[in-house]
């Protein structure tokens, strides 16, 4: 008998802590981020609703597919005050909007793991707040439930230091020339014979929206270039450039992308 595939030794690899979460929230889309401090547990869900997609002839099994899903956040907190006897902003804030309805319960919530887990989450949800008291020795404490309305999103983790945009500009197949259009503006054609690193970084930044000093190229047509955005577009989420206007060639030939994307510090 052939001996069956045993299971991956997993000793050489570190656990994780339920501890390590950043939790944020904001009223308005343009209000700054504000933390919540004090967690004491934080559970993000994910539900979906399923129907079964099968018929007379798809045998004798149910084929079940997702057909909606909710997402929410299940939060306990302490509820605790500064030295000046004023809580904490964060919960404040989602306690404030516990009597709302509509529009007016809606807050923005960001939340991410603060290891090296992948986690990173952000949305707009409704908000349930539950003071947990107890007996005399107990601890102030909250249940927050935050229901999403509408997506949750897959974003960057915020940084404590801005991260600057990269992207990458290849050559896949050799073409006579191209140019790159960047919201309303346009270089002037570039010729894949002569280009250079300075050459192309001197077209990107005589775009109007981009302009002197704000962007750094490196590389050649070989390896292809990375184009770091710097100066006044540091730390921005810069729009892709676009290829157009290729000669002797097909879409796809010269391709860019981002492979960093800039995000402000926090």
């Amino acid at each position: 008998m052939t001996a069956p595939k045993q299971p991956v030794d997993t000793s050489d690899l570190d656990v994780t802590l339920a501890r390590h979460w950043g939790l944020e929230v904001r009223k308005a889309l343009t209000d700054p981020w504000i933390p919540v401090r004090s967690i004491q547990s934080l559970n993000p869900t994910v539900s979906k609703s399923r129907q079964d997609g099968g018929d007379y002839h798809s045998g004798n099994y149910t084929q079940q597919v997702a057909t909606e899903a909710s997402w929410a956040l299940e939060v306990s907190v302490g509820r605790k005050l500064d030295a000046a006897g004023a809580p904490d902003p964060g919960v404040e804030l989602l306690r404030s909007v516990d009597g709302e309805l509509g529009s007016d319960e809606l807050v923005y919530v960001r939340w991410w793991r603060t290891d090296g887990l992948p986690d990173s989450h952000q949305g707009r949800a409704g908000v349930d707040f539950s003071s947990a008291g107890g007996e005399k020795a107990s601890l102030q404490g909250a249940t927050i439930t935050l229901t999403g309305y509408g997506r949750r999103e897959t974003v960057a983790k915020p940084t404590a230091a801005p991260v600057n945009e990269i992207q990458r500009l290849e050559i896949k197949e050799l073409v006579t020339s191209f140019k790159l259009k960047l919201l309303s503006g346009t270089t002037s054609a570039l010729t894949v014979s002569g280009l250079s690193a300075a050459g192309l970084q001197t077209a990107i930044t005589s775009l109007a929206a981009v302009g002197a000093s704000n962007a750094l190229v490196t590389g050649n047509n070989a390896s292809g270039y990375n184009i770091t955005f710097t100066g006044a577009l540091a730390g921005l989420n810069v729009p892709t450039l676009s290829v157009i206007d290729i000669v002797d060639g097909d879409p796809g030939d010269v391709v860019v992308y981002a492979t960093t994307e800039g995000q402000p510090a926090g």
